[in-house]
């Protein structure tokens, strides 16, 4: 499929199929996770689940989101949390960003809190959802659908799935082939989504 056409059949589903995905299938999606763009300070990690019993705690530490053990595959993104902006100096290229975007006050709080790992958890969430996009399309690509899904308790996940204290999941990509049909998102839909040079 030409790129334009799987985002335009790309549509959240939450049904799926008791059909299996194969490998190949499955590894397409993996790369495609790989050639996403990785950050200086934060690299992915993707997870394959496949096994029953695992999908169905995974789907018990989301909010409202039991569905996701009936996927056959839950892609699980998690980004390595190393790097932590409260021991960075204050002319650190990521401290300087950061309060460009967010302001001196929010990125003040966020290096001094006492939740270290929470505080990195959220510096680092959302890069690795460009890796998901990627996945989702390529999904789709196999005529594949899936949903991203991340109303989730983050240690309850880290703590199922055994990961190293440095690295956490941030969200779930359960994809599969879809019991539902999805309609193509209208064209007249969000015209009004795009403006040049200035807000009229």
């Amino acid at each position: 499929m030409e790129l334009l056409e799987v985002m335009r059949k790309r549509r959240s589903s939450r049904k799926f199929q008791d059909i299996e995905i194969s490998d190949s299938i499955i590894n397409d999606i993996l790369e495609s996770a790989r050639l996403a763009p990785e950050t200086d300070t934060c690299n992915y990690y993707i997870g394959v689940i496949t096994d029953n019993k695992v999908k169905n705690q995974i789907a018990n530490a989301t909010l409202f989101a039991e569905w996701v053990a009936e996927a056959p595959v839950i892609f699980i993104c998690c980004c390595d949390i190393s790097w932590d902006i409260g021991e960075q100096k204050d002319d650190d290229y990521g401290v300087i960003g950061n309060k460009l975007r967010y302001s001196k006050e929010i990125v003040d709080f966020l290096r001094e809190h006492n939740n270290r790992k929470a505080c990195k958890t959220l510096v680092q969430s959302t890069p690795v959802y460009i890796a998901a996009q990627h996945m989702i399309l390529t999904a789709v690509s196999h005529d594949l659908r899936g949903c991203l899904v991340d109303f989730i308790d983050i240690e309850k996940i880290n703590k199922i799935l055994g990961l190293p204290e440095h690295i956490t999941c941030q969200l779930l990509v359960p994809v599969g082939y879809p019991a539902e049909k999805t309609i193509p998102k209208s064209k007249e839909s969000r015209e009004d989504m795009f403006f040049y040079n200035k807000w009229k």
